[in-house]
C-alpha cells in the first residue's frame, strides 16, 4: 500500500474555519463523509490524506512525523517545538487567528499598569519570603519573554481549563494567556496590563523535515498553492 501525503488542520474553532477556507482559495477543494468525520481528502487526488485534531495537538503531531504538513496557531507550535529540528514554521502567517499572548492581573491592583510594576511587584513578594505566581498553558513561551525583561521573580505554574479563575481561586496571583478580545478577562474581574502583550500569533503552516521521497511532488505543490494565496492577495 502506498503512502500518503498527511495534512493535519485543526478540528474545531476559527482556526478549523480559516483553515478550510484558506484551502478553498489554495484550489486544494477538501471533502469529507460529513461534518463530524475526522478524516478527509483533497478533491480529485488519492495520494493525500486529510486529517481533523486539536489545533494543540498539530505541532507535536508534525513534529514527531506522523503527519507532514499541519496548520496550527505559530503560539502553539513556539511553545512546543521552537527548537527542534525535526519540524519547521513553512509559512508564519496565513492572515487569520490573530490572537495575542498578554499578561493579565486582578482589576482590583490599582498600581500594577505594566511590566514594570509587576517587576517591583515580584520583588515586595520576594522580600516576604512568597512567591508571585503566574499561571499559563504557555509557560515555555512565557518564560522566553520575561526573560528579556529581566524578570527572575516570578513562578510560572501550568494550568489548563479556564485561567481566568486562577487568581480567584487562589491557585495563582497572575495569568498569561491567549485572548482576542481581552472580553473573557474583564468579566473575570482581571485587566491586562498596558505593555503586557507578550507575543502575537496566528495561524500558521508547520512541516516536517522528513518527507517520504516518493511523496515529494505531491509535498511541494501543496506547500506552492498555499503560498501563492498570500502573494495574490498582496498584489
Amino acid at each position: 500500500m502506498n503512502e500518503k501525503l498527511k495534512i493535519f488542520l485543526p478540528s474545531s474553532g476559527s482556526l478549523s474555519k480559516g483553515s478550510m477556507d484558506y484551502f478553498e482559495k489554495s484550489e486544494l477543494i477538501i471533502t469529507k463523509e460529513s461534518d463530524r468525520k475526522l478524516v478527509g481528502k483533497i478533491k480529485g487526488s488519492d495520494s493525500i490524506e486529510i486529517y481533523f485534531q486539536r489545533s494543540g495537538d498539530i505541532p507535536v503531531i508534525i513534529d514527531r512525523g506522523v503527519g507532514h504538513i499541519g496548520v496550527t496557531g505559530l503560539d502553539r507550535y513556539l511553545e512546543h517545538c521552537e527548537n527542534s529540528n525535526l519540524s519547521k514554521i513553512s509559512i508564519e502567517d496565513l492572515g487569520f487567528g490573530d490572537s495575542n499572548l498578554v499578561i493579565a492581573v486582578p482589576s482590583g491592583w490599582i498600581d500594577v499598569d505594566n511590566i514594570y510594576d509587576l517587576i517591583e511587584l515580584s520583588y515586595e513578594y520576594k522580600g516576604r519570603s512568597e512567591n508571585l505566581k503566574l499561571a499559563t498553558k504557555y509557560p515555555n513561551l512565557v518564560r522566553r519573554k520575561l526573560e528579556k525583561y529581566d524578570v527572575h521573580n516570578i513562578v510560572l505554574v501550568s494550568a489548563s481549563g479556564g485561567l481566568e479563575a486562577a487568581p480567584m481561586i487562589g491557585y495563582a496571583d497572575i495569568i498569561a494567556d491567549i485572548t482576542v478580545t481581552g472580553k473573557t478577562m474583564k468579566e473575570n474581574n482581571l485587566k491586562p496590563l498596558k505593555d503586557g502583550v507578550l507575543f502575537n500569533s496566528q495561524a500558521c503552516v508547520i512541516t516536517s523535515n522528513s518527507i517520504p521521497k516518493d511523496l515529494n511532488i505531491d509535498f511541494l505543490n501543496i506547500i506552492k498553492k498555499l503560498k501563492s494565496v498570500g502573494k495574490s492577495e498582496n498584489i
